[in-house]
Formats: C-alpha cells, structure tokens, sequence
C-alpha cells in the first residue's frame, strides 16, 4: 500500500496542483494586506489624503475583494477536485488490496491537504516577494509602505490552516463524485449530472442583488454591507450556471455538428461539463471585472476639483490592479485546466489515436472544445456585469470609449485562452503516443 501511496509522486499533474493553490494563496495573502493598508490610512486623519479620499477608497478595496476573492477560493477548491480525480486509479488500487473505503477517503483528503499546504507556503512567499513592487503604486497618497501593506504575522498561519482547510472540505465534496472501486474506475463509470435548478439559482441569485439595490437602508455601513456580500455571491454564481449552459450549448453543437471533430468535442463537454466550465471560468471573472473598470473610466472623466481628480486617479489605479490581479488568476486557472484536462482525457486521446484519429484532429476538437465553452462564458460575463453595473447604468453616457475599452478586455481574454491551449497542446501528443 505505500508503493501506491508514493506512485508518481512529483508528476505533473501534482505540480499543476501546487501551482494552482499557491497563486490562490498569494492573491488571497496580498488581497487581505491591501484591505488592512487602506483600512490603516482610513483610521489615520494625517494619511488620509485629500479630503479624506482613503475612506472612499477603503470602500472600493472592499468591493475589489468581493469580486476577488470568491474567485480565488473557487481556483483553490478546482485544484482540491483535480487532484483528486488524478489518483483515482490509485485510490482504486488501494480498495483492490484490502483498504477500507475510510482509508481510502483519508488518503485522498490527506494526499489534497499536503498539496494545499506546500502551494498555501509557496504562495505566501510569492506574495512577500513581489509586495514591494506595489509600493510604486499611486493613490494620490502617500506611497504605501511594505510594512502598510503586508498583514500582521498572525494572519499568515490563519490563511495557511483556512487555505488547507478549504482543499480538505473540497476534497471530500468531491469523494462523492470520484470513482474509487477498481470496476468502476475500469468503466470510467463516473458520473457527472447538470440540474436545471441551476438557471432558477442564478436568476434568483441576480433578482436578489437587483432588489437589495433599490431597497432604502437606514444605515450607509449596511447598505454597503449588503451590496458588498450580494456582490460577491454574483461573481461567485456564474460557477453555479456556468455547467448548466456548457452542457445547453454543446449538446446544441452535437445535434448539428458538421464534422467529426465538432462531434467529438462537442459530446466530450456534454459528458463533463464542469470540467469544460472550469477552463474558462477564470476567463469570466476577468470580463466581469473588465466590465467593472469600464464604469470607473466613465467616472474617472467627471469632475475638475482636485478632490474628485485624485480620487478618480486613485480609482483607475486600483481597477487596473484589480484586472491585473484578475488576469493573473485566469491564467493560472485556465493553463492549469487545460492541461489538467488532456491528463485526464489521457486514455481517451489514446484510443482515438490508435482507432485512426490524427494528431491534427484530435488538436481540431481540442479547440473545439474550448471555444464553446468561452462562448457561453462571454454570455454569462456580459450577463453578470450589467446585473452588477444596473444601479449605476441610467448615469452612463453615451461614449463608445468604455465599449472599445470592454471589447479590447475580452480580446484579451481569448488571447489568454488560446495561449493556455497552445501551451497545452504538446501534452496531447504525449499522452496520444505514450501507451496507458
């Protein structure tokens, strides 16, 4: 039982794992440094800036770690759920020699939880090396220091044992739907369902936050409150429909596939379409903020007292680092996915292979299988970001700028994509030609 323990310990899907929760990790750690600087400079009267702009932009940290944060946690348990599935065969083999299915489940969690707590180590230490580099940055304040922006020494072990407690949670959920019995691993008989409840969440979910912005609160700090936490459950829901509209479109796509490679991809999404979400799902976010800082370029253009210019400047710079921060995320999120994905599909491009498709067309309905996804996760961003700019729309102009500035962010984010699929893509001729 330990040989099967210690089997291909160090393989790449191992290091894709890591990578994945140390990036979570570092954001997370950097994410909660900002708040605190802004919240010291806001409790502060002689760091505040002009006219007291470090309150206002204290608000505007908040609101970027709702949109962040959630889609931080969700790289962080999608990595949890993809190690799991890489050791399946593994955990399988251990039910074949004799362990018990609480072995099991504890191998599996603990094998997540040493991952978790390598990556959460590794990315606190990303995080203290590039922190200087945000000193540079400009609030129309005086520039933060290290010191301003890295959190007490007692939040370092909190995020470690939140972080490797967050994989572990994730781990189990996904026991449940993780073949571990040698025939059903043989079977590949793993089963992956789509409820329909999930379009009547997320619109329940968009209604929600609609109403909590019309209603009168008696108090700012909890309105502010309100809107903060409905705003964090909005990005956090695209994760909820997203499968479900995955799923809608490619069986769509299989029903009037033109060839063979539509085909293929398209019933290949059909079967797991959680796992076609979860490579563009950090695409999505990074629109959705996209979406954000298109609304602060328009107010960053009204007003000309020095107050509202510092605080429009100030604003612009803290997007342009929320978007980069989002970019960073939906790297990481979509390279790790697509490459996660061909080592799971290993067996089935080897099959494929030997049955007579081509390297060509097995890449043909990669890309296929990708793009469709991007598609519907273009629709949901779109969606989601005029849900959460719907206060504030009826004040907008009609300038094409803050269109242009949009369409340019999603051309990006294809561009993201595609990079994360070519970077991918000689994975597909490893596992292709490499016998299982």
């Amino acid at each position: 039982m330990r040989a099967l323990l210690l089997r291909r310990r160090g393989s790449l899907s191992e290091v894709l794992a890591v990578i994945a929760f140390a990036a979570s990790a570092a954001i997370l750690a950097t994410v909660l440094g900002g708040v605190l600087a802004f919240a010291g400079r806001a409790g502060d009267p002689a760091q505040q800036g002009p006219d007291g702009i470090a309150g206002m932009l204290l608000l505007c940290a908040v609101i970027a770690t709702a949109l962040l944060v959630p889609t931080a946690m969700t790289l962080g348990a999608s990595a949890a759920k993809l190690s799991l599935v890489r050791r399946e065969r593994d955990l399988a083999a251990i039910r074949l020699v004799g362990g018990t299915t609480g072995q099991v489940a504890g191998i599996a969690v603990l094998d997540v939880v040493i991952q978790a707590l390598i990556g959460a180590v590794v990315g606190i230490g990303v995080h203290l090396a590039w922190t200087p580099l945000l000193t540079g940055l400009d609030f129309a304040m005086t520039p933060f220091t290290v010191a301003e922006l890295l959190p007490p020494w007692w939040a370092y072990p909190l995020l470690v044992i939140g972080f490797v407690g967050l994989a572990a949670f994730s781990a189990s959920v996904a026991l449940i739907g993780v073949v571990v019995s040698p025939l059903g691993v043989a079977r590949d008989s793993r089963t992956v369902r789509v409820s329909l409840l999930r379009a009547a969440v997320w619109v329940l979910v968009l209604i929600g936050f609609v109403a909590a912005t019309r209603i009168g609160y008696p108090d700012e700090g909890v309105a502010i409150a309100v809107l903060v936490v409905f705003m964090m459950i909005v990005v956090g829901g695209v994760n909820i429909i997203g499968p479900l509209v995955v799923w809608l479109g490619a069986r769509i796509v299989a029903a009037v596939a033109p060839w063979p490679s539509w085909l293929v991809a398209a019933r290949r999404l059909a079967a797991d379409p959680r796992s076609g979400w979860r490579s563009v799902s950090g695409i999505t976010f990074g629109l959705v903020v996209a979406g954000m800082l298109t609304l602060m370029s328009l107010f960053a253009g009204s007003g000309d007292d020095p107050t509202t210019m510092a605080f429009s400047h100030a604003l612009l710079t803290g997007g342009y680092l929320t978007l980069g921060i989002a970019a960073l995320l939906a790297a990481v999120s979509t390279g790790v996915t697509q490459a996660s994905r061909v080592i799971d599909q290993a067996r089935t491009y080897r099959s494929q292979h030997i049955g007579g498709a081509d390297l060509a067309q097995l890449h043909r309905a990669r890309i296929v299988e990708v793009v469709i996804p991007v598609l519907m996760s273009s629709v949901i961003a779109t969606i989601s970001t005029l849900v959460l700019l719907s206060p504030v729309l009826s004040g907008m102009t009609g300038s094409i700028a803050p269109v242009v500035q949009y369409v340019v962010s999603g051309l990006a984010a294809y561009l993201l994509v595609a990079l994360a699929v070519a970077v991918s893509a000689p994975l597909v001729r490893r596992v292709a030609l490499t016998s299982a």
